[in-house]
């Protein structure tokens, strides 16, 4: 897992696969405002693209940890303030809930030692497949966030 901010990226871009350049490039250049909620390709046949979400938060009880097998997950808050579970996969994690096959994530109830980062705008976060998540989490009251979700795929990064 690793946080920044867009606006540190020219100083730690060269740090970063060129891919995760390329990701944080379509960001930059992107007027989300202009977009609705919604899917948004990038790159053929799904090997990058981009979820623009509009949620709530939750208290973190209430919201399940999350892990992905085939893409690793940029997730760049837009507006609001969200709190982000984290930890590493572990061999005693329990997953609760299986959809690898159809939608590449697997949900677990419980995590064992999870941090908490704290996203605000212009903030993201990249979460490997070893990098068990609990987004779109309360920092205090539910409020409403919105975040763009870019979607890489793993093959992008042997390429």
């Amino acid at each position: 897992m690793i946080v920044c901010d867009r606006h540190d990226w020219d100083r730690e871009r060269h740090a970063f696969h060129p891919v995760v350049d390329q990701a944080i490039s379509w960001i930059a250049g992107t007027d989300f405002s202009q977009l609705e909620t919604g899917k948004y390709a990038i790159l053929p046949d799904d090997k990058m693209f981009c979820l623009v979400q509009e949620m709530m938060t939750e208290p973190a009880s209430a919201r399940r940890a999350e892990s992905h097998f085939n893409y690793i997950d940029i997730q760049y808050l837009l507006a609001g303030t969200e709190n982000i579970g984290v930890a590493r996969a572990h061999p005693d994690q329990q997953i609760t809930e299986d959809f690898a096959r159809q939608r590449d994530v697997v949900f677990y109830q419980k995590t064992l030692n999870e941090s908490v980062i704290t996203l605000m705008p212009g903030m993201f976060a990249l979460f490997f497949p070893h990098d068990i998540h609990r987004p779109c989490c309360a920092p205090g009251e539910p409020a409403t966030i919105r975040k763009a979700v870019m979607k890489i795929h793993r093959d992008l990064f042997t390429a």
